[in-house]
């Protein structure tokens, strides 16, 4: 049986593929596609850029890949969004992990229940949009107007894709930036007209602004120590083994 894991960047996902056993690269249509073993449990890890349209097509790329392949040891068991989120509740701290019992979808209205992650208490709402919530003004309105503990981007799509696949659906994420922090620039003026954020604007925006690079410096480490974190934790849960319907 395998888990299906689905990030918007592949630095979301590294922590954790040096974790598995006989790690492989898989030959997919999407930005990152690797394959390993976890104690007995086959984990597929896939990043395809941000935003609700590109985790639908690493989701439908991984699905398709592994009904084809037919075998009783590939058949799908779970898939789990995971990655960066944004802190709406101000209560959360950088590196807490947020273990979502609902998604909701902001531009449909739709919620999307998570299943249970035995030994792991739900957290409540995780909210999901194809922006970046770029600072304090906009995660407090967030917050009031949802309830929700955190935001991020992509986990609307790959839920309703689960939900269409009919697969246990999970959302667990890791508190990159807290609600009471803005970054120093517009990170949506910096996404591709397909979505992805381009780093190479993001660069080139910085070096005629060289106040943003201490800055710029600092988010980046941090989301390498927080996606550490989030790589123990997605190994140390045993996600698979201890799944279990929410109905």
């Amino acid at each position: 049986m395998s888990i299906l894991f689905v990030a918007s960047d592949s630095a979301e996902l590294e922590p954790l593929a040096k974790r598995l056993e006989n790690l492989r690269k898989l030959n997919w249509p999407v930005d990152y596609a690797y394959e390993g073993i976890s104690e007995g449990r086959r984990f597929i890890l896939a990043a395809n850029g941000a935003g609700p349209k590109l985790a639908t097509q690493a989701t439908e790329v991984a699905i398709r890949a592994v009904t084809n392949a037919d075998l009783s040891s590939s058949r799908l068991e779970a898939v789990i969004t995971t990655g960066y989120c944004g802190g709406l509740d101000p209560t959360l701290k950088t590196g807490d992990i947020v273990v979502a019992e609902q998604v909701l979808d902001l531009a449909t209205g739709e919620r999307f229940p998570c299943a249970e992650l035995r030994n792991h208490a739900s957290c409540g709402v995780v909210l999901s949009q194809d922006r970046i919530a770029n600072n304090v003004e906009e995660k407090q309105q967030l917050f009031l107007k949802t309830g929700a503990l955190a935001v991020e981007m992509e986990a609307a799509g790959v839920a309703l894709r689960s939900k269409r696949a009919g697969l246990p659906f999970h959302c667990i994420k890791v508190i990159s930036d807290v609600a009471t922090e803005s970054f120093g620039l517009d990170l949506n003026r910096m996404r591709t007209t397909e979505g992805r954020v381009a780093r190479g604007k993001i660069i080139i925006h910085a070096l005629v602004r060289p106040n943003l690079v201490p800055g710029l410096l600092r988010l980046k480490r941090r989301t390498e120590e927080v996606a550490q974190g989030l790589g123990e934790f997605l190994v140390s849960c045993r996600i698979g083994s201890d799944i279990h319907s929410s109905e």
